[in-house]
């Protein structure tokens, strides 16, 4: 396999290193586009391009264009200009996000500083893949490299520097959708979908090199993307035309020949409108014309040589005269007499030092150890930076003097005394709910325990000879808590420990130590790190800083709070030391202030404090510092956002017009992702809108939204099968890593691309009629699609790869070995659960193969089970392909010895059993869990054993069958006690299991069998029935993997509790598993934040349904109030099950909502979930929107003789719970009553 190469390449030394990546997004409605580069270049420089037209709103670019050298922002990412593109999962998911301003107006070649409109923009995008990656090393055609060197004089200097070029230079590409938010300056927010390409390139490229290219990116409408580049590089090859096409089916093609000419395409500057290209590429060929956009032709200067220029022109496209496209065509110049750009990098730029650690108690601001956040903390660390600075800037500011008191000193008090480590080691039991009691009285207790101690000579001795140095004895003194990780752009707790002020004197100032270590275990303190996952014993320093006699103070926000505006700085002031602008004891004066290169720092207005009123600029104004000192604190508050590289609070004093910065804390406020960025965090990357999606066979395993631990671990292993499916049938040549192919994820709720599954599937057409593999997945006829959708998606087969797939067949034959191998390692399997959580997680990830593979048996054998329904279909709709589901509901009951199917049989054992105890009406008053422990324990007789007997027969059952947050039935027990409460208390009937010979279900069917189908039709049901229940069988094995699974994720997240990691079990489920294995191997706090906030969001996604078929993005059904049904309104689906019940409606969404369940109730719902199935002895029908002939509900409903109809298009919108119905099994309608 090739080398795809690392996600973030920090560039090396060389001065022509660099690490870039490139992202295009175009919609198709409309002529909305986004085109973002960032490339970190050695020496802290980045380039950046940025180019937005949002339709209807107009053209933008960054302020620097057409220049594009900026600061490198950020190690952790690519950050610059406001632009941060950062890795979310690699070669899968990015988010790309911008806060700053951007330049309004036509693109130009020259802008001067006085000329456009700066608008504040804001836009946040996640960035998704939809195809697999191809790396120009290893995946271009090799024709394309031998045409490129026949052109040249060969020698061996030439080999030699094509060696270096391909050792020193990596690029490679993908495609995928942008989803995402955009705010522009006075306009209402918009939602953003498109479609793009995502360039990695890294190592040393040398831009004097090249001569000129031309690059043709462009994805068309069936979902077909390609690359096509034409360059000329003197040094290795004159004319090179390389490229790819990436088909909607997932293969990947180097592009092998092309009739494109360097010469042709603008090779004297100028640009035309429209060009025509021909190239092929996999056998096939391609011509594709493009129109260039003559309103979109952006460009920038090269980098930090300027000699070069590119041109990105914005284009549509056609393919081979049909098919619409999109994207652009990039020139790129080499400009001889281009100017040097200016360096940015500035020599102001605050970086934390890497030091070894320090012994020493204290260190004064002025040392470098002061600027390191594990050596004295947060806090310590940014004051030390700002002394820094201070310096660095001619001592234009004054830091007040002070020093620090390092968390080595924090370490050896609590060493020293033992009542606080074991104070400190109940403290972290308590709280990780290791063992009971009152954590607020508790830590209430232990702040105590710690203001009673005394500082040891050393420490005391270190700190009284430090403000004997400094002068600061008989000084009124500030002493602040400065924890590890707090004041950072990650992590802020303002307001969770306690600050001294106006400390003056030994014994005030070793008491004030003493009391900000103490509120680092306040029960607010303790309360905020616990559910922030993190350790409950933390580190922190104590900054002691002397204290301004100010005359005026307040705090500065070098942009809006509220919005980010970076362009805004508003400034709070008040007399005095400013403490009040901070804890609102009194309202301060605002100063809003905006500042630009074309127009510098102006202030735009004043709100004097306590006077509710607004001053302009023309009345008399009372603030409390004069226009200068504003001006002047304003300036230099830029100057140390410069240095640090991101927003900051600052705060600040006045004395006799010296100004003072005090600390300069990060703003992380306004970063916070959306609820729109969440609801739509995982969502898949479609390649076409002209996908068709369903909700059908996958909702009934998930049904609703799922958690991100379940999408990461079952969603990744569905996909894994459907790719599986795939390469068996020959549809698939290879599985794709990195490219999620026939399973979709939209706000949570999963769909089955049915194009895919059928592309994959397409041999099987040697058997079933054309159209079966498209409809399938749906059970019933679409009518609108056929095999030349197929065709559009990309696949063609050879005739015969369609006829027959030896491996498909082969695996087909080994399904009952596979299944047999499971039978056996079931009666042994179990997951280690390991010595602590990250022990545990190891063996759960070691394991997750396991139960990949269990999926792919159980899928296997229920695709070899059901070959014979298949056939029996056929014959009764005598190649029509029309679904006989009435003949089927016949026919297909009485399926043998099928576990799964005895369920509400089992049910209705436990319900008789409690009621022969004798104590019905006692039990039925039990809460859930006393229940429980009465059918557990010896006194419950023999209904305790019959309880017992079933779950360990049906315990590995769970409500929610892929949803690995629902436990299974053994683990928790309590949730089968109120239906038996329920159905103990009414007057419910066991229903008798009716037996139908194969003869007398051929004898009922209405449709006319004659001639062979007569003859063959017993054996078909015969073979039909036992099919059902091996495909069952299959099912139930596979399911007591995933209950192993549920299990083990479960016992994993009571251990992160005790160990700290997790605040409750219940978030780990919030998680993906490799966010997991992140959070035990560095606690990120973000992680944990963005997991609470995924739990509320579930909420709001569950809400959304969407119709069962859908072709592209999938659109939340929108439901209108109608009218109260009228006993004429018929509602009418296919027959699942036979019978008629009147009873009253129960019109539900999801198993969470069974509570309200009576006896009798015909159960109206969406989805046929396998929970459902369990509450059939209280249920007199089922009525459900989706579902099918061969839906695990269905089934056992036709087994359990409960009358049961599918597909009721409406019924969830047109019933309400508390109508009263009819249900007809025979008819397949269901209908209102009359009162």
């Amino acid at each position: 396999m090739h080398c795809e190469g690392p996600e973030t390449s920090p560039p090396g030394s060389d001065n022509q290193a660099l690490d870039s990546v490139y992202f295009t997004g175009f919609t198709e409605a409309d002529k909305t586009f986004v085109i973002v580069r960032l490339a970190r270049r050695p020496n802290g420089v980045c380039e950046i391009w940025l180019f937005l037209r949002v339709d209807g709103v107009g053209e933008f670019q960054h302020p620097v264009h057409p220049d594009m050298i900026v600061a490198d922002e950020s190690e952790k990412c690519w950050s610059g200009g406001g632009l941060t593109i950062e890795c979310l999962e690699p070669h899968r998911r990015w988010k790309i996000a911008f806060q700053g301003l951007l330049r309004k107006g036509p693109y130009r070649q020259q802008w001067s500083d006085e000329e456009g409109e700066l608008v504040h923009v804001k836009f946040s995008l996640r960035w998704t893949t939809f195809t697999d990656v191809f790396d120009f090393k290893f995946d271009s055609h090799p024709d394309s490299f031998a045409r490129a060197l026949a052109l040249e004089k060969w020698s061996q200097e030439l080999f030699q520097r094509i060696k270096r070029d391909g050792e020193q230079h990596s690029r490679y590409e993908q495609w995928g959708q942008q989803i995402g938010e955009i705010e522009i300056e006075n306009h209402q927010k918009r939602e953003l979908f498109l479609r793009g390409i995502r360039t990695h390139s890294y190592g040393i490229r040398n831009w004097e090199e090249f001569y000129r290219y031309v690059m043709l990116l462009m994805h068309f409408e069936d979902g077909t993307s390609a690359h096509l580049t034409v360059l000329c590089k003197p040094a290795t090859t004159t004319h090179l035309a390389v490229g790819y096409v990436l088909f909607p089916n997932g293969k990947k093609a180097g592009i092998d020949w092309t009739d494109a000419l360097l010469a042709e395409m603008a090779d004297d500057g100028i640009i035309k409108d429209t060009y025509r290209v021909s190239f092929t590429a996999d056998g096939k060929s391609f011509s594709v014309s493009a129109t260039l956009d003559k309103e979109a032709r952006p460009m920038v200067y090269n980098g930090l040589i300027g000699k070069g220029v590119f041109h990105e022109c914005i284009a549509d496209f056609q393919l081979n005269s049909s098919l619409r496209g999109w994207g652009l065509v990039e020139f790129y110049y080499r400009d001889e007499v281009g100017d040097l750009v200016p360096s940015v990098n500035s020599p102001l730029k605050l970086k934390e030092p890497s030091l070894p650690a320090s012994s020493k108690f204290v260190v004064s601001f002025t040392e470098e150890h002061s600027q390191c956040t594990k050596e004295v903390g947060g806090k310590g660390a940014q004051i030390g930076q700002l002394t820094r600075l201070q310096g660095q800037l001619g001592n234009q500011f004054i830091v007040p003097p002070g020093f620090c008191v390092t968390v080595l000193a924090l370490e050896q008090h609590i060493k020293q005394n033992q009542a606080l480590q074991e104070a400190v080691k109940e403290l972290t039991q308590v709280a990780c709910k290791i063992k009971p009691g009152n954590l607020q009285e508790l830590c209430k207790r232990y702040s105590e325990t710690f203001n009673s101690t005394r500082l040891s000579c050393e420490i005391e001795d270190a700190v009284l000879q430090r403000l004997e140095e400094l002068g600061l004895q008989q000084e009124l003194l500030a002493v602040r808590p400065s924890p590890v990780g707090e004041d950072t752009t990650d992590k802020a707790a303002a307001g969770q420990l306690q600050s001294e002020l106006g400390i003056k004197g030994r014994q005030q100032v070793c008491g004030a130590i003493l009391a900000c270590w103490a509120s680092l275990y306040s029960f607010p303190a303790v309360r905020y790190r616990h559910q922030r996952g993190q350790l409950i014993p933390s580190l922190m320093g104590v900054v002691i800083q002397q204290m301004v006699p100010a005359e005026a103070a307040g705090t500065l926000f070098t942009c809006d709070p509220l919005t980010g505006h970076p362009g805004k700085i508003i400034i709070k002031a008040n007399y005095g030391i400013g403490e009040s602008t901070v804890t609102s004891n009194v309202e301060p004066d605002t100063i809003t202030l905006l500042h630009s290169p074309k127009s510098g720092l102006q202030v735009t207005s004043k709100k004097i404090g306590s006077k509710k009123q607004h001053v302009h600029l023309s009345e008399t104004s009372q603030c409390c510092i004069s226009d200068d000192i504003i001006l002047k604190v304003a300036g230099l508050a830029l100057w140390v956002r410069k240095a640090y590289g991101s927003a900051r609070d600052i705060e600040w004093a006045v004395k006799e017009n010296l100004i003072y910065f005090l600390q300069a804390r990060p703003m992380t406020s306004f970063n916070m992702e959306s609820d729109f960025e969440l609801m739509h965090e995982f969502d898949t990357g479609l390649p076409s809108d002209l996908q068709w999606l369903t909700t059908a066979t996958i909702s009934e395993a998930a049904p609703g939204a799922i958690t991100p631990l379940t999408w990461s671990v079952f969603g990744t292993a569905t996909q894994y099968v459907i790719q599986q499916l795939g390469a068996l049938n020959g549809g698939l040549s290879q599985l794709k890593l990195h490219s999620l192919r026939g399973l979709d994820m939209y706000c949570g709720h999963l769909f089955l691309s049915i194009l895919s599954y059928a592309a994959s599937c397409e041999p099987s057409n040697v058997i079933n009629q054309k159209n079966n593999p498209l409809c399938s997945p749906v059970e019933k006829e679409l009518n609108e699609l056929g095999f030349h959708d197929i065709i559009l998606q990309g696949l063609h087969l050879s005739p015969w790869r369609k006829i027959f797939s030896f491996k498909f067949m082969k695996f087909l034959l080994n399904s009952s070995s596979k299944q047999r191998y499971w039978e056996e390692q079931l009666q042994n399997f179990s997951i280690p659960s390991g010595s602590d959580a990250a022990e545990a997680y190891l063996h759960l990830t070691k394991m997750l193969p396991e139960y990949f593979n269990a999926y792919l048996t159980s899928v296997m054998s229920s695709s070899a089970s059901i070959m014979w329904t298949s056939y029996l279909i056929d014959t009764l709709s005598q190649g029509e392909n029309k679904l006989t589901a009435e003949a089927i509901a016949v026919l297909c009951k009485n399926c043998p010895d099928a576990l799964s199917t005895e369920l509400p049989h089992s049910v209705e054992v436990i319900i008789q059993a409690v009621r022969d105890q004798g104590n019905s009406a006692e039990f039925a008053k039990m809460d859930s869990q006393t229940a429980v422990s009465w059918l557990l324990s010896a006194d419950s007789g023999e209904a305790g054993k019959t309880f017992q007997s079933f779950l360990k027969r049906h315990g590995f059952f769970s409500f929610g069958e892929a949803e690995l947050r629902s436990k299974p039935w053994a683990d928790d027990p309590t949730q089968l006690i109120p239906l038996i409460q329920r159905a103990v208390a009414s007057n419910h009937i066991s229903k008798k299991k009716t037996q139908t010979s194969v003869e007398e279900a051929i004898a009922a069917v209405k449709i006319p069998i004659t001639g062979l189908r007569k003859i063959i039709l017993p054996l078909l049901v015969r073979k039909a029935r036992v099919g059902i229940s091996k495909r069952e069988y299959s099912k139930t094995l596979a399911r007591k993997v995933y209950a192993l699974f549920k299990t083990a994720y479960w016992d994993l997240a009571r251990q992160m509790v005790k160990e700290g990691f997790l605040p409750d079990e219940d978030l780990l489920f919030f998680l993906t598993h490799a966010e997991v294995g992140e959070i035990l191997q560095h606690r990120p706090l973000d992680i944990i934040l963005r997991a609470n906030r995924r739990k509320r969001i579930l909420d709001q996604q569950n809400l959304l349904q969407f119709p069962e078929v859908a072709m592209g993005r999938p659109v939340p059904l929108r439901f209108k109030e109608v009218a109260d049904l009228t006993t004429e309104t018929v509602l009418s689906g296919i027959i699942i099950s036979q019978g008629v019940a009147k009873g009253t409606a129960r019109v539900l969404k999801s198993v969470a909502e069974a509570s309200s369940i009576q006896q009798g109730d015909i159960l109206i719902v969406a989805i046929p979930e396998v929970g459902w199935t369990y509450y059939f002895p209280l249920l007199g029908g089922l009525v459900t929107e989706i579902g099918g002939i061969l839906s695990h509900g269905g089934i056992i409903a036709r087994e359990y003789g409960l009358p049961c109809i599918m597909k009721c298009k409406g019924a969830t919108i047109w019933f309400k719970s508390g109508d009263k119905v009819i249900l007809d099994g025979f008819k397949g309608t269901v209908q209102k009553l009359e009162e």
